[in-house]
């Protein structure tokens, strides 16, 4: 039915701006910095307020979508984001430019967990694996066009326009959204306030060490640490003894698929989006390229994830997510060696371009099969609550790379094939790690591992006593 499609395209357009919208701002910086006058602190918040505010609510947000609609919730987050987006053009200093970046974080937020039960409502199994492969080639092509988007618009336009191309398309997704998107009444599910306000100050202290430690004095940092590790601490224990309510079921990580896909999907987030920065750093200031040749060299990764995306969800469909998965992380991890050779042996940077194919070809495999792997595995009750748990993890995970990436450029900044070397070995031991992880997943989307079949009746009767999980 094309209603389906329909939907699938508005929670695509809205996911697409989210990503979009992590990598756009860098290559306009420049041309902030010459207008607002900020110093090189405010200069970097306009992206790490961002980021901070879209990682730190993500459990909440999942559990909103199942306590009142995803596709409520969704929209609502759409909406927010469009006003932000053109509040953030209008913005007079760099002070109200942060914090309207900082809203604007908030509603990508809102929408970044409801996507996954969403194309779950939508799909059926059959059909899932086509429908989240199209969801990998959207993710793809937002953060690598990012940097293309943003150069061309802050070129011919003005560096406002950035922020101001996200109002139609999130108008138009909108009313797409209202339309064919389904809706529920959500269920009874409870809220946890006291799992709300640790989580959310635990991901916090967290997030903003990660992303503010250069800028912060080592006992602020050891502060902060301690203080987001006790939050969690605390979180974690009260989570176990929430039950059904949790707002992340701990007990998800009992079935070794949704387990398995949360650490293969880790990797792949932190692999995929701590690369973009470093490879056009290298390109342009390293091998001295423009933005745009920069983003050609790089363009392969894009056009192969949309060209492939399809037939890589058939490919899931048919056979289940093992295989996929580990294709694709094996790909992610050739094609991370195959850029650091690039870097390494000084070569014509164009033999990057080969590297950024094979990255395509990666996240056309990947992202759906893990995506339909975890989901899989969650009972449609806590869908929400398991897109939360999932995307944060993603998210976190790649900030916690992007941190460790910088790191590694300032350190050794006075070596630049070294530094990003070091950089690109780093990442391909993350997909490794990922590796590892995909191929302990099921073989089917339906299949019991081993893992879960040893619980026997005790994983069953946690999940017929929870509503919340499905052991597969």
């Amino acid at each position: 039915m094309a209603n389906r499609w329909a939907g699938l395209a508005a929670l695509l357009a809205g996911f697409f701006v989210i990503l979009l919208d992590t990598t756009i701002v860098a290559v306009a910086s420049p041309s902030i910095q010459t207008d607002l006058k900020p110093d090189v602190s405010g200069l970097f918040w306009v992206t790490a307020g961002y980021l901070l505010a879209f990682s730190v609510p993500l459990l909440v947000a999942g559990r909103l979508g199942d306590r009142y609609d995803p596709k409520r919730v969704f929209l609502v987050g759409m909406a927010g984001f469009a006003v932000a987006s053109a509040l953030c053009g209008l913005a007079p200093s760099v002070g109200w430019l942060v914090l309207f970046r900082a809203v604007q974080g908030l509603a990508a937020a809102a929408m970044a967990p409801q996507p996954l039960t969403l194309i779950r409502r939508l799909f059926d199994a059959d059909e899932r694996g086509r429908a989240l492969g199209a969801w990998g080639s959207v993710a793809a092509a937002g953060a690598l066009l990012g940097p293309v988007l943003g150069g061309l618009l802050t070129a011919a336009l003005d560096w406002r326009w950035i922020f101001w191309v996200n109002v139609p398309l999130c108008g138009v997704a909108l009313l797409m959204g209202l339309r064919w998107i389904p809706g529920s009444r959500g269920t009874a599910a409870q809220l946890d306030p006291l799992g709300a306000v640790t989580s959310t100050a635990g991901l916090g202290a967290l997030v903003w060490v990660l992303l503010a430690w250069r800028d912060i004095s080592a006992p602020a940092i050891v502060a902060a640490v301690a203080v987001a590790v006790a939050l969690l601490i605390v979180f974690a224990l009260h989570e176990r003894r929430m039950g059904p309510a949790a707002l992340a079921p701990l007990g998800l990580y009992r079935s070794a698929g949704y387990r398995a896909a949360s650490v293969a999907m880790a990797a792949l987030g932190t692999a995929f989006i701590a690369m973009a920065l470093p490879a056009m750093l290298y390109l342009q200031e390293v091998r001295g390229l423009g933005p745009m040749g920069a983003a050609l060299v790089m363009a392969p990764d894009a056009v192969v994830a949309a060209v492939l995306s399809p037939a890589a969800g058939r490919w899931v469909d048919r056979v289940g997510p093992r295989r996929p998965a580990t294709l694709g992380m094996v790909l992610l991890a050739a094609s991370l060696f195959l850029i650091g050779l690039v870097v390494v042996l000084e070569v014509d940077p164009w033999w990057m371009a080969l590297g950024a194919a094979v990255l395509g070809v990666a996240n056309a495999v990947a992202w759906s099969p893990l995506s339909v792997a975890a989901m899989a595995s969650v009972d449609a009750a806590a869908a929400g609550a398991a897109s939360g748990m999932f995307t944060a993890v993603r998210q976190v995970a790649a900030v916690t790379g992007v941190a460790v990436t910088g790191a590694v450029l300032s350190g050794l900044g006075s070596s630049p094939t070294l530094a990003f070397s070091v950089v690109f070995a780093v990442l391909a031991v993350v997909a490794i790690v990922g590796v590892i992880a995909a191929a302990r997943l099921p073989l089917t989307s339906t299949d019991d591992n081993a893992d879960v079949k040893m619980r026997g009746r005790r994983a069953s009767a946690y999940s017929a006593a929870s509503g919340v999980v499905r052991y597969r």
